[in-house]
C-alpha cells in the first residue's frame, strides 16, 4: 500500500508538470521529423569521410590487381586488404570478415573469386553491404566497381580481338560484348532477413537514435520533482511513516518506466506512419517484437538509474537541469545519436562503447536492420540493466544517507 501511495503521489506531480511531459514527447517527435527528412538524400555523405572497404582477393591475376588499383583512385573509399588484417584493430581479428561487416565495423566486403576474369560470364566481384550503409553510398560504390570491371573486360576483349582471325573479328566482338552486359558484380546485403531486404535509410538511424535520447531525458522532470520534495521537506515527512528508501525510489521510477514505453510506441508510430506522409522513408521494425520489448525495457532501466542518480546528487533544480541536460548531450554525441557512428573517424567510433545510448541504439538497429532477436540483443540489454541497477543502488545509498 505504501508503494501504491507513492506511485499515486508521483502521478499527481506529473499531472501538474504538463510542460515536462510535453518535453518528453513533443521534442523527440520534432527531432525525428526534422532529422529524418533533412538527412534523407545525404545520410552518409560527409565531406572528408572515408568509407572502409575490406578486400578479399582470392586471385593473384594482374587484371584483378589493376581493377583494385583503379578503385583506390577514389579517395572516398579506403580499401583494406584482408591479408593484412594483422595491422587492423585487435577486435577485428576475432571476427570473420563477413561478421565484421555485419557488425558495421566496415562498410563493404569486396571479394574477388579465384576464377575471376577466366570466363566471360563468370561473376568477377562479390560485394557484401553493411547494415548501416545508405543506398546512395552503396549505389556509388557498386557503380564504381562495375566501371572498374568493365574497363578490365574491355581490355581482355581487345586483347582477344588482336589474336582473332580477321574473318571472326565481328562475331567475337558481338559475342563478347553480349557477355559484358551480364551480371558480373554480385551484391548482397547483410541486413537481409527471411529473404526480404530491408534497406537502411536515414529514418532507421534517426528514429531509434532520438528515441534513445528522449528516454534518457526523463532525468529533467524526475530530478526536479525529487529536489522539490527534498526542499519542501516532503521526503522527511514521508520517512516518519516509516518507509524504506527503495520504496521511495521504486514509487518514483515506476510511472516513468511506463512513460518510457509510451515514448517508444509513439516514436515508432511516427517513423512508420508520419514520416512517409511528409516524403520520407518508412521505418521497418524487424521481426522480433520480444526483442523490441526487451531493448525498450532494459534501456528504460538504464535511463531511470541515471536520472535517479542525478536527482540524488544535485541540490537544486538548476543543477539537475544543467547536469542532466549536459550529460545527455555528451552521451548522445559519443553514442552515435547526433552523428551516425558509420561516418565518425575511427578513434571516435572506439569511444562510442562508453555511452549507454550507443548500446541502446545498436540494440534497436540489430532488430530493425540485421534481423536480430532476443539472443542477438541480449548482451546489450544485460549491460544496460546492470548499469541501471548499479546507478539505482548508488542512488538508494545516497538517499538513505541524506534522510538520516
Amino acid at each position: 500500500m505504501q508503494l501504491l501511495a507513492i506511485i499515486r503521489k508521483e502521478l499527481q506531480l506529473l499531472y501538474r508538470d504538463l510542460h515536462g511531459l510535453l518535453l518528453l514527447f513533443v521534442m523527440p517527435v520534432i527531432f525525428i521529423l526534422i532529422m529524418s527528412l533533412a538527412m534523407k538524400a545525404d545520410f552518409d555523405r560527409r565531406s572528408g569521410v572515408q568509407v572502409d572497404v575490406l578486400v578479399e582477393n582470392l586471385t593473384t591475376s594482374e587484371i584483378s590487381t589493376e581493377m583494385l588499383a583503379s578503385l583506390m583512385e577514389n579517395k572516398q573509399f579506403n580499401l583494406i586488404n584482408v591479408a593484412e588484417m594483422g595491422s587492423l584493430p585487435q577486435g577485428a581479428l576475432k571476427e570473420s570478415v563477413e561478421q565484421a561487416v555485419r557488425n558495421d565495423r566496415y562498410s563493404f566486403l569486396l571479394r574477388v573469386p579465384e576464377q575471376a576474369f577466366t570466363n566471360a560470364d563468370e561473376v568477377v566481384a562479390e560485394v557484401l553491404v553493411a547494415p548501416g550503409v545508405s543506398q546512395e553510398i552503396t549505389q556509388l560504390f557498386v557503380a564504381m566497381l562495375r566501371q572498374a570491371v568493365a574497363q578490365q573486360k574491355i581490355r581482355l576483349l581487345l586483347e582477344s580481338l588482336e589474336q582473332s582471325s580477321p574473318e571472326l573479328e565481328g562475331a567475337n566482338l558481338l559475342e563478347k560484348s553480349g557477355a559484358m552486359n551480364s551480371e558480373l558484380v554480385s551484391v548482397r546485403s547483410s541486413y537481409q532477413s527471411n529473404e526480404i531486404a530491408k534497406i537502411p535509410t536515414s529514418v532507421q538511424q534517426n528514429v531509434p537514435a532520438w528515441l534513445v535520447f528522449s528516454m534518457f531525458f526523463v532525468v529533467v522532470p524526475l530530478a526536479n520533482t525529487l529536489i522539490n520534495e527534498r526542499q519542501l521537506g516532503t521526503l522527511r515527512r514521508i520517512r516518519t511513516i516509516p518507509v524504506a528508501s527503495w520504496k521511495l525510489i521504486a514509487g518514483k521510477i515506476i510511472p516513468y518506466f511506463f512513460i518510457n514505453q509510451i515514448q517508444v510506441v509513439l516514436m515508432l508510430l511516427v517513423g512508420v506512419n508520419v514520416v512517409p506522409l511528409l516524403g520520407g522513408d518508412q521505418l521497418t521494425l524487424g521481426n522480433s517484437i520480444t526483442g523490441l520489448l526487451l531493448m525498450s525495457s532494459s534501456l528504460s532501466v538504464a535511463a531511470l538509474g541515471y536520472a535517479m542518480l542525478v536527482a540524488v546528487i544535485c541540490r537544486t533544480t538548476e543543477q539537475a537541469t544543467t547536469l542532466g541536460g549536459a550529460g545527455n548531450i555528451i552521451l548522445a554525441a559519443l553514442g552515435g545519436i547526433m552523428v551516425p557512428t558509420v561516418v565518425m573517424p575511427e578513434f571516435m567510433q572506439t569511444l562510442t562503447v562508453v555511452s549507454p545510448m550507443s548500446w541502446g541504439l545498436q540494440g534497436f538497429l540489430d532488430i530493425f536492420l540485421r534481423g536480430g532477436g532476443v539472443i542477438e540483443v541480449m548482451p546489450k540489454a544485460l549491460s544496460l540493466v546492470l548499469l541501471g541497477m548499479i546507478m539505482l543502488s548508488l542512488a538508494i545509498l545516497l538517499l538513505r544517507r541524506d534522510l538520516k
